[in-house]
This record gives C-alpha cells, structure tokens and sequence, in this order.
C-alpha cells in the first residue's frame, strides 16, 4: 500500500465513525465504500456468524443485487464460495477474503458451481466478502460484486483490512438495537409463530404459506409483532429471536 491507498481506507474510516447507531450502519458503510472505491454491487448483512448471512430479512443491497438475492438465499447460500475453509481462515486473520486471493485447487466442486452458475452467469467476475463486529455480539457482513476480474487491486484489500481493523472497535461500541426479550416471549401463539418465521428470514409471502394465512394478515400480525417488541424493523426482530434461542 502506498500513501494514496492510506488516504482512500482512512476517508471509509473518517465517514463511518461518525456513524450513531448499528441500524444506520450497514447503509452508511457501503456508501463509504462505493464513494471511496466506487463499488457498486454490495451488501450488508447483520447476523450472528458470517456464515448465517441468509438470517438476515432485510439486508441493505445496492445496484443489481437486490435482483438476485433471493436465488441466492433459495438455492446458492450454501455453496458461497466465500463459506469454503481458505476464505473462512482469510476472514478470521484479515476480515476480509476475496476469489482473487483464493487458490483455484483449493475451491470445492460445489463452490465452483456457485461461481459458474450464478456469480459469473449474472455477470460478476470478482466477489469479496468483509467481516466487521457489530454490538452485542453480532457481525456485519459486507459482500462486493464486480463485473470485471481486476474490480479490486491487491492494495484496495488491503485497505479493507485496514479498515477492518480500525472500525471494529468503533462499531462494537454503537448503540445495540432496540427489542425486549420478554415482550418476545410474552407474545401470543399465533404472533411467536410469525416472529419464528421472520427470524428465520422468510419472507411474507413465505409466511403465509406456511402458516395459511392471508398475506394481508401476515402484514399486520408482522406490525404487531415489531411494536409488541420495540423492534424497529425485520432484521431487529431477526437477532432478537436469535439471541433468544
């Protein structure tokens, strides 16, 4: 890294520490990072392991990806080839991995079928994956999808890493969400099925198949249940009844 790559990684840290609280985090960040790296095809999911981005609801996504996320979550989540154990151990040591660094030999047949029939079919050539901790205890997770192969430069992940570094300490720090544990319990039959389902990350339509209720009745037992918690929005409500299991 040269002196302009410090300047670019310390202009994402200069804006995210001046962000007030972990809800406005995930969006802030990729602003961050599409103004200083120019990345546009990124997303931001809150969870409790950086394998288990699926149990976010309501992830922020930008540019084309908020087209595919749910073939992502039917169908490839299981295959990403960011979860293979080179990139998890990169994650661990860097917090952040990337497919440039990854060795083809070391990339499963199932990973490869990730990145051939539906990374690269959707016109991605390069994904990097950047792991940052949250308050109590949970992680955010932020994905970049480029057209090209060379979207990011070895110094560009470098400065992720920096960046990584750096913000953790700061995020761990930020106001947790709001949600009461016991409204959570205290709620009727009918709306902690509704709340299960939402922290497993269906979505309403899901919802009201599963449990044959009209979709319009999905919404409002959806609106009761944030108000009888104080959650704010689905991905709230999603960590708390992770945290309760």
């Amino acid at each position: 890294m040269d002196s302009r790559d410090y300047e670019r990684a310390l202009a994402v840290l200069d804006r995210c520490v001046r962000i007030e609280s972990v809800d406005a985090f995930g969006e802030e960040f990729l602003e961050a990072l599409g103004s200083v790296y120019g990345c546009v095809h990124t997303a931001f999911f809150r969870t409790r392991a950086f394998t288990r981005t699926f149990a976010d609801p309501a992830p922020v996504l930008n540019g084309r990806l908020p087209k595919i996320i749910d073939e992502y979550r039917g169908r490839w989540f299981p295959q990403d080839v960011m979860f293979t154990r080179e990139s998890i151990a990169r994650i661990g040591r860097y917090g952040v991995s990337s497919l440039t660094q990854l060795r083809p030999q070391q990339v499963p047949a199932t990973a490869r079928a990730y990145l051939d029939d539906f990374v690269f079919r959707r016109g991605f050539r390069s994904v990097c994956a950047i792991d940052l901790e949250l308050p109590a205890g949970q992680r955010g997770v932020a994905g970049v999808f480029h057209e090209t192969p060379d979207g990011l430069s070895r110094a560009d992940l470098a400065g992720f890493a920096v960046i990584v570094r750096q913000l953790s300490p700061v995020a761990r720090r930020l106001p947790a969400s709001a949600g009461s544990p016991a409204a959570l319990a205290s709620l009727p039959p009918r709306l902690r099925e509704v709340a299960t389902l939402i922290g497993e990350g269906c979505s309403n339509a899901t919802i009201a198949r599963r449990t044959g209720l009209a979709l319009d009745s999905v919404k409002k037992y959806t609106s009761q249940v944030l108000a009888e918690t104080g959650c704010t929005n689905r991905t709230e409500l999603a960590l708390l009844v992770a945290g309760g299991r």
